[in-house]
């Protein structure tokens, strides 16, 4: 049975509307044809990632419509490469191949999401750094209020 596209479901974009976002793209038209076999398993596969790594609502914005579309190229692209290493990976290999691939060395496998896919969802990614700044405090300054004995205690 073929797959099916419903949107609000396991998608956010038709397969009409990803030939749309084609046509405009530079060299979409490389790895995306209309009416492909690959098209519609290609988009419901990059919604089911996506929603694993970001929290995106039921209906998509115009920016998390492209970065569907652009993660379906991706994946028409790197699929087959993809599965190998985050096999290999998922097998605790740390070191793979004659370019001598490197993956981390604590058993986990992530995936992988293009910049652009990140840049278009930047707004929706909850994993950001956290930025520590050192602060002297100054001993010299004198400070004439009393918090603790300044508080309105009637309140």
């Amino acid at each position: 049975m073929a797959a099916v596209i419903t949107v609000g479901t396991n998608s956010w974009v038709t397969e009409a509307e990803a030939n749309t976002y084609f046509l405009t793209r530079i060299h979409g038209d490389d790895y995306w044809t209309d009416s492909a076999s690959d098209n519609i398993p290609a988009l419901i596969t990059a919604y089911n990632w996506l929603n694993v790594r970001y929290d995106l609502p039921v209906v998509g914005t115009a920016d998390i419509k492209n970065a569907q579309c652009e993660y379906a190229l991706f994946l028409l692209q790197h699929q087959p490469d993809l599965d190998l290493r985050m096999g290999l990976q998922a097998q605790g290999v740390i070191v793979a191949g004659v370019v001598k691939e490197r993956y981390k060395d604590d058993n986990t496998v992530e995936l992988p999401i293009p910049p652009i896919v990140q840049k278009l969802l930047s707004g929706y990614d909850t994993d950001r750094p956290v930025y520590l700044v050192n602060i002297e405090r100054n001993e010299e300054e004198d400070v004439d209020y009393d918090a603790h004995g300044n508080l309105l205690a009637d309140l």
